[in-house]
């Protein structure tokens, strides 16, 4: 019981403090709490802040929209940038807004009754470019729910920026022909050209705390399932954030190892750099992040898994093909396109 007092005085200090780090609370029955995704940076075009509220409801996750709300960026403490609200709690930056390093940014909103939201001051340090991709055919490459899956694993090299401490996160998108548009009790073809588009379910951090200015060899920023022995395309991202974005981005890192992926209902969660201006006790998960950042893509031949392994397939099972020859387009949509790839070499 003592213990548990400490922990719960623990978690108060931290909740009051301004320059609190991110950390874990425990997810209550019936609990409901803002989730915000505000992860900005420096090169796409179309940037958006989702908040949502959500409620844990005897274990399930379930999220609501929040609408209505006066959301704008700070820019360098005096410059303001309003969001204009485009989808149900989803606000839109004005379009080709860069996020530029070593200005800082603040994000600031607002719900009807008057309660306001803050994040910490966050800046980046200007992101190195990725010298070199490479990867290596791992036959017991991934975890299973049977038996270990051969996998891709993907290696790059970068020259760590000179005289600033940074703090990196990688993230990736995977194009695989798709050769199946229909899934019902049969499987049906695609009438045409197919992609189904995968991101990573996790984050991959890293600290140059003991590599600072010094060429960085063979990170492991991805594994790929060997899908098929055909060739996939694939675009990594690399960031610098904030200590404060890596240290939660971490958290998220952690967590996910302990219980799964995204998909997972978390243990926990995470609380952020945001506050009530006015209810320092009340939680908010989720992290206000702006990053530098360098995107290319990579051909992932999978030449180097042929005869090795048997490839595990997009269904994760062999096709139950229909006796009929029907097929069906391919719908155009956040996890799938017929639009041919740009890179995409066969």
């Amino acid at each position: 019981m003592e213990r548990f007092s400490k922990a719960i005085l623990f978690l108060l200090a931290q909740l009051l403090c301004a320059c609190v780090m991110p950390y874990e609370i425990p997810l209550p029955n019936n609990a409901r709490y803002l989730v915000v995704e505000a992860n900005l940076n420096d090169v796409e075009p179309t940037q958006a802040i989702r908040i949502n509220e959500t409620n844990n409801f005897s274990g399930d996750i379930y999220n609501t929209p929040v609408k209505r709300l006066d959301v704008e960026l700070i820019v360098s403490g005096s410059e303001k940038i309003s969001l204009h609200e485009n989808q149900n709690g989803v606000y839109y930056l004005p379009e080709f807004f860069r996020i530029e390093p070593g200005r800082t940014y603040k994000l600031r909103f607002k719900k009807p009754d008057g309660t306001t939201y803050e994040s910490t001051e966050e800046k980046t340090t200007p992101v190195p470019a990725i010298d070199r991709i490479f990867d290596n055919f791992e036959v017991k490459g991934l975890k299973g729910d049977f038996n270990d899956i051969p996998a891709s694993y993907v290696f790059l090299d970068f020259q760590d920026n000179r005289n600033t401490t940074d703090y990196y996160v990688w993230t990736w998108k995977l194009w695989e022909s798709q050769k199946f548009c229909r899934i019902d009790y049969y499987d049906y073809y695609c009438k045409t050209n197919c992609w189904e588009i995968l991101n990573n379910k996790d984050f991959n951090v890293f600290s140059d705390r003991f590599s600072n200015g010094k060429l960085v060899t063979s990170r492991l920023v991805a594994k790929i399932p060997y899908y098929s022995s055909d060739g996939a395309l694939l675009e990594i991202k690399q960031l610098t954030v904030s200590e404060k974005a890596y240290k939660y981005f971490k958290l998220v890192s952690e967590q996910q190892q302990t219980n799964g992926t995204l998909v997972d209902t978390p243990p926990a969660a995470i609380i952020g750099n945001i506050r009530n201006l006015s209810n320092a006790d009340e939680p908010v998960t989720g992290v206000f992040s702006v990053a530098s950042m360098v995107v290319q893509k990579y051909w992932l031949s999978r030449e180097n898994g042929i005869g090795k392994a048997a490839p595990i397939g997009l269904l994760g099972r062999k096709p139950n093909l229909s006796t009929f020859p029907i097929s069906y387009a391919c719908e155009k949509g956040p996890t799938r396109t017929p639009e041919k790839p740009d890179g995409w070499l066969n």
